[in-house]
């Protein structure tokens, strides 16, 4: 009788921590987020390679020449439900996309982010003159892929490509390294030493 028992119990035992262990890796995804799917067709349009911008890592340039108003790729990444705090590769949905991506309302790209994700900033004014700079503009959408960069202007291939990262970022700790300031005004032949303000 103890014998049968025990065989009982290690069936119960192993049913109970198979199912336990099945139901968390399901789970487990969710709590991660969401893999967004795009096109990534797209990143044949474009390379990554190191930026022009003094220490600020890889960028982005056109490997094809790219008119105006032509979608350069689209943001991939991770969709999620809370904002994770420190990641600066994180873009808020707009409203309309909230309801159609429920329950994430943010798109985490700094993995899976596609090509596009690797843009850097570049300002759209200095000392209140307007740079010329920004060749890229991202446009949030209501529906998937919820974002994507379009051309500005007709960007060459070997271009590299830049654009703002809206209102909410902070620039600031990019934008006072002095290596990255002399690089800006110095492509629009500015004195920096006296006067020094930008804007994105």
């Amino acid at each position: 009788m103890r014998r049968y028992f025990a065989i009982a119990f290690f069936i119960f035992a192993v049913i109970f921590i198979w199912s336990t262990l099945t139901l968390w890796s399901a789970d487990a995804p969710a709590k991660r987020g969401q893999l967004l799917k795009i096109n990534k067709e797209l990143d044949k349009r474009t390379v990554i390679k190191k930026s022009l911008i003094p220490g600020s890592g890889n960028g982005l340039f056109a490997a094809v020449k790219i008119k105006k108003g032509e979608v350069i790729g689209h943001l991939g990444g991770r969709l999620l439900e809370e904002f994770p705090q420190g990641n600066h590769y994180v873009g808020a949905l707009i409203e309309c996309a909230q309801k159609a991506a429920h329950p994430y309302k943010y798109l985490d790209s700094k993995d899976n982010g596609a090509n596009v994700s690797r843009i850097n900033f570049a300002p759209s004014k200095i000392n209140g003159v307007d740079t010329n700079f920004q060749n890229a503009g991202i446009k949030r959408l209501c529906k998937h892929p919820y974002f994507e960069f379009v051309a500005l202007k007709d960007i060459a291939a070997g271009e590299e490509i830049w654009s703002s990262y809206g209102p909410n970022y902070d620039y600031e700790r990019f934008m006072r390294i002095p290596e990255v300031r002399e690089f800006f005004c110095g492509l629009i032949k500015t004195d920096c030493r006296g006067k020094y303000t930008y804007e994105h």
